[in-house]
């Protein structure tokens, strides 16, 4: 599933994404493609239980071959739509966060090019999006920029992503219903671009190396005060 059409793992992108991903027990992906950010949050230690949805079989099929060594990770071969329709019962606090990658309106794309097996139409993104609103959890949902979404999800957090697909630019918007999380779920890539990210990396290694020369009752020392502070 490398050249999985949308797929979110490409540089710069899925950063974006995970920085925006607050603490949470239960991960469900509406339309799972090949799965990249649930692999990455893996790769990096989340704790969730992981639920992965993709309306194709073959995806499902794959995604079961992927993941069938791995504890915590169920795969469901539902429509998208209809499983919002249940989740409004169970998806009832912070502890479940939503990440929803959907087919693209045709609108949005070059030439209105069919792309997936199981495509959505205007009203079928219209319905989901009026489930979406229906539902108590945090919720990521990623699109590029248009009137529709704009309207749906007004008042949404936006944050825009300049992403490029096959030689072309697209600005794409991450929506989200939740305000700038205080924590994230998994911090490797924090950081606004590579710099950022590498200033931090190496600010942490320099605050770490400094505690493990010190003797052992002045580290620990200094260790129960910061997370005294931080309780």
């Amino acid at each position: 599933m490398k050249n999985y059409p949308g797929q979110k793992k490409i540089y710069g992108l899925y950063h974006k994404i995970i920085n925006q991903i607050p603490k949470h027990e239960n991960y469900y992906e509406l339309f799972a493609g090949t799965g990249a950010i649930a692999k990455l949050l893996i790769e990096k230690k989340s704790p969730a239980i992981f639920y992965l949805n993709d309306l194709d079989k073959c995806i499902t099929d794959k995604l079961n071959c992927i993941f069938r060594q791995l504890k915590g990770i169920s795969i469901l071969n539902w429509d998208a739509i209809k499983l919002l329709e249940t989740m409004k019962r169970t998806a009832a606090d912070t502890d479940t966060f939503i990440f929803m990658d959907p087919p693209y309106l045709h609108s949005t794309r070059p030439n209105s090019i069919k792309l997936y097996k199981h495509e959505m139409t205007d009203a079928d993104h219209k319905q989901m999006l009026s489930s979406v609103l229906q539902l108590n959890c945090n919720v990521m949902i990623v699109h590029p920029v248009c009137d529709l979404y704009d309207t749906w999800l007004k008042g949404w957090r936006k944050v825009l992503v300049k992403v490029r697909y096959n030689n072309k630019t697209s600005l794409e918007c991450l929506y989200m219903n939740y305000e700038l999380p205080e924590q994230l779920q998994v911090d490797a890539f924090l950081g606004t671009d590579c710099w950022d990210r590498q200033r931090i990396k190496r600010k942490a290694v320099s605050l770490v190396n400094k505690l493990i020369a010190l003797p052992e009752l002045e580290r620990n020392y200094i260790i129960n005060r910061v997370q005294q502070n931080f309780v």
